[in-house]
């Protein structure tokens, strides 16, 4: 039932792992292109910047227009890890266990 467990805790929390780092290597993605700042900063209003710097600066100035929240990105690999635990738990209290059969033939 141990096996059973594990394998599914470690299932879950790769699953889990996949949005989380979706959303990662989209934030580390670089936008060379230029941009003039139009935001509610206003002592960068009209500057140059990357579209990245850009984005950056509106989140950290105005966060009404951020949108939901990043938080559950990171809350879901324990989530589905802790999921997919249980699941191997009551699925070992009914009888399913990972082993190998051996048989000797001969």
């Amino acid at each position: 039932m141990r096996n059973l467990v594990v394998l599914l805790l470690l299932f879950g929390f790769i699953v889990g792992l996949a949005p989380l780092g979706w959303y990662l290597i989209g934030e580390m993605m670089t936008d060379p292109i230029d941009v003039v700042y139009f935001g509610s900063y206003e002592p960068l209003e009209g500057v140059s910047m990357s579209s990245e710097a850009m984005e950056r600066f509106d989140r950290a100035f105005d966060r009404r227009s951020q949108g939901p929240s990043t938080l559950w990105l990171y809350v879901l690999p324990a989530v589905s890890a802790a999921t997919g635990a249980l699941i191997g738990a009551i699925l070992g209290k009914f009888g399913f266990v990972l082993t190998r059969h051996r048989t000797r033939v001969g």
